[in-house]
């Protein structure tokens, strides 16, 4: 462990000895600042107008409707690959990656010091956002703090998994750019796939559970949901074990069908352990809203308990009407059905 955090710490200085991490920290701040300001003078507005504001928690930082949370985590993707896309390529380039092989340190040791690291400035990037919840619970009442809690929890989860995707592509390619598009390219995968075989029932849970897009919605929501949960921890996890077994493949010279297996053997567990945690008997959740707004009452959920037998809830659409709602009656948008 103490070679993990000697390479965290080493990755880290050589992170803000270079002017790309300082320039991403002052822009996203900046961005902060805007996001907050915008939105807090419309809370004003609204209470110079009418004399009452909606939800002041709720309004600066959870609402799909200006809110700071979703806000930002729509940046989160332009800066991640900035950061991430020398993590391993600079040690190609520059030749200290033989130092590296030739040490007693293994590739695991090397994998988790720099992501450690990127953690640890992810953390610094979130204390940006942590500033403006200071900044608002010194002039907010009664402001609902486990609320914003768990956005930042979401944020902070959504920049680790981002961490781990740039560093597996910054360990395929000796080139930095190539290495930053290429982590663009496989974010956008991940948000695609929620569209990816959904008229199949098997293939749409899988392809659903691996999209990244809509993720973090719920922590911003403030409701703590172990397969949200369990997504970022496997999909960190995944990438993670890419960069090692591509390590180790250079490292051995290793046949590419051996690689390849391991590949598919993360790929395969991953997707199992997934489905495991879709099971609703296997699910469980916080709600952190102060008026629990995410889940049912205590009265219903007392109602909910007594029931002994099976219950089923059906819902019909006019797929035949010109109403856009339609679409929601075809086995591609079930998935989403539950999601709403």
């Amino acid at each position: 462990m103490k070679t993990i955090w000697k390479i965290a710490k080493t990755e880290l200085q050589s992170l803000f000895y270079s002017p790309i991490a300082w320039l991403v920290l002052v822009i996203f701040f900046i961005q902060c600042a805007v996001a907050f300001n915008g939105t807090f003078g419309g809370l004003v507005t609204n209470m110079e107008l009418y004399g009452q504001a909606r939800n002041a928690t709720e309004g600066l930082f959870i609402s799909q409707f200006g809110g700071m949370f979703p806000k930002l985590q729509s940046y989160l993707y332009l800066y991640l690959p900035l950061l991430t896309m020398a993590l391993m390529t600079r040690e190609f380039t520059s030749g200290s990656i033989k130092l590296l092989y030739s040490s007693p340190i293994t590739n695991r040791q090397i994998i988790l010091g720099k992501y450690f690291a990127m953690m640890v400035y992810s953390l610094v990037m979130l204390a940006c956002v942590g500033t403006f919840c200071v900044l608002a619970m010194c002039v907010v009442d009664n402001l609902d703090i486990p609320y914003m809690l768990t956005g930042l929890l979401g944020l902070y989860l959504l920049m680790c998994t981002y961490s781990a995707v740039g560093l597996f592509m910054s360990c395929i390619t000796t080139y930095q750019i190539v290495a930053a598009i290429c982590t663009l390219t496989v974010l956008f995968l991940l948000s695609y796939m929620r569209n990816v075989g959904q008229e199949i029932a098997f293939v749409r849970v899988l392809t659903f559970w691996f999209a990244i897009n809509g993720r973090v919605n719920e922590f911003i929501s403030g409701l703590i949901c172990s397969e949200d949960l369990f997504y970022f921890i496997l999909v960190s996890t995944m990438f993670i074990f890419f960069t090692i077994i591509k390590l180790q493949a250079d490292r051995t010279k290793a046949p590419w069908f051996k690689t390849v297996g391991k590949v598919l053997g993360v790929v395969v567990a991953t997707l199992m352990i997934g489905y495991l945690s879709t099971q609703p008997k296997l699910m469980w959740y916080y709600d952190a809203s102060q008026n629990k707004v995410n889940t049912l009452t205590e009265n219903s959920q007392k109602i909910v308990a007594k029931l002994t037998d099976k219950t089923t809830i059906t819902y019909y659409h006019n797929i035949l009407g010109i109403d856009q709602h339609r679409w929601y009656s075809f086995p591609s948008s079930d998935l989403n059905n539950i999601k709403r």
